[in-house]
């Protein structure tokens, strides 16, 4: 608290005076011509007077006549000669002429010629307020002792601000994942507490998806890594050939199965650490849909594979190599469900990609609707790969979709089944291209 009202104080302190000692001197030049005229204007009448009475007496009784005048005022009044003046050069001109002038740049004595003679009357030097400078520096030290009351007031606040931030800070660091920052409403700190809080949101996302995710895998492999231990010990008491075959085959499935796991859950990490990674680029999708359809019936188990689409071209930006992911996830998806058809059918909606698969299997209970799309989510108690994955799949989709500033949903098809909907904004916003 006092290292920032210091801070803030003496900051504030030397710009102030900094203002004052430069702005001061131009103001003196400036005024100076001001405060001659005030002069001139104040003293005219009182010279013009007293020239008068000296023009109706003769020169020997100048001497007494200034003496008195000097003692009825606070300020000496004389008669020089013209020729013991040393006039600055601006105002010589201007005395010659009978204007009342300054007898230096300071104005503190002002001279006028007096009319038909060699003499001026001269004024001064005019007194000067006593104490000036002790009032000058009271008036000083008040404005800065003023200014200390709302410094003092902000840096409070500040402080008080900064220590709550601290204390979430600290907080989180020891591994309250909980703990976030708690400021003011129109504190100036407002902008990095919505920053920090943030931030604690991602982490603490970050961190409970990945142990629910080392968790999850960790349990998905107890069954492969079982399996092949005991393929092994079968291999070596194995009676024939043919019975080795069938075991190191049943291993190399395993294997597989573990390949995929992996794969998914590196794809998954990757997209739960920064779901905007995708490079989208404009592809004409009709075209590129049919191929990655085509492809997939190719081993469509005797399952009809049926894809519609427009006949004008959709252009629209996308990144193929993830959207493709997304896009074969969903057909096999369907696939593994489906009786005996599944459809594809894509069109464009206010703006939007609309991709749809319909599939005429069970369909989804909607109370499950929400839960598939989180990671390792099964409806079934198998944990066999032909029926239920490792549930993965479709919460990859789903990051695939917002990574593309769309969404995926589920609901009832009119084939019986489930309908899976993909969507996404036909022209990307430019945060979403780079």
């Amino acid at each position: 608290m006092k290292r920032i009202f210091l801070t803030v104080y003496v900051l504030i302190a030397c710009t102030a005076l900094l203002v004052i000692l430069g702005v001061t001197p131009v103001v003196d030049r400036l005024m100076t011509g001001i405060e001659l005229e005030e002069e001139r204007s104040e003293f005219r009448g009182i010279f013009a007077l007293i020239i008068k009475d000296l023009e109706s007496m003769p020169e020997s009784a100048w001497q007494g006549y200034m003496e008195g005048l000097t003692r009825a005022f606070d300020y000496p009044i004389s008669v020089k000669s013209n020729h013991s003046l040393d006039l600055p050069g601006a105002y010589r001109q201007a005395h010659a002429e009978g204007l009342l002038v300054p007898a230096s740049d300071e104005i503190e004595v002002l001279v006028q010629k007096i009319p038909g003679t060699d003499y001026s009357l001269s004024l001064g030097p005019l007194p000067e307020l006593k104490y000036l400078d002790i009032i000058q520096l009271l008036i000083v030290a008040l404005a800065f002792g003023v200014l200390a009351i709302p410094v003092f007031a902000w840096s409070l606040l500040l402080w008080r601000d900064l220590s709550r931030m601290e204390d979430a800070t600290r907080a989180f660091g020891r591994g309250d994942l909980t703990s976030r920052a708690k400021v003011a409403r129109f504190s100036s700190l407002s902008d990095l507490k919505g920053t920090f809080n943030a931030m604690a949101d991602r982490i603490e996302k970050l961190i409970a998806s990945h142990k629910d995710l080392t968790n999850a895998v960790s349990h998905e492999l107890r069954t492969p890594l079982s399996r092949i231990r005991f393929g092994m010990e079968m291999v070596k008491t194995g009676k024939s050939r043919e019975e080795q075959e069938r075991y190191f085959q049943g291993i190399e499935r395993d294997v597989g199965e573990i390949e995929t796991l992996v794969d998914e859950m590196l794809t998954y990490a990757r997209f739960d650490r920064d779901p905007g990674r995708v490079d989208p680029a404009s592809h004409e999708v009709v075209a590129w849909l049919g191929y990655l359809v085509a492809c997939e019936s190719q081993d469509s188990a005797g399952v009809g594979l049926e894809f519609l689409a427009p006949d004008e071209p959709i252009e629209t930006w996308f990144d193929p190599q993830y959207m493709a992911w997304a896009v074969r996830n969903l057909i096999r998806n369907g696939m593994r469900y489906a009786s005996t058809q599944v459809r594809v059918s894509v069109a464009c909606h206010e703006h939007r990609v609309r991709l749809t698969i319909d599939d005429d299997g069970p369909g989804i209970p909607e109370v499950h609707r929400m839960r598939i799309f989180e990671p390792f989510a099964r409806l079934d108690g198998s944990r066999n790969r032909k029926s239920g994955g490792y549930g993965l799949g479709l919460a990859i989709v789903k990051r695939i979709a917002t990574a593309h500033k769309g969404g995926v949903t589920v609901n009832d098809s009119p084939m019986g089944g489930a309908r899976f909907t993909l969507e996404w904004p036909k022209t990307l916003p430019p945060a979403a291209r780079g």
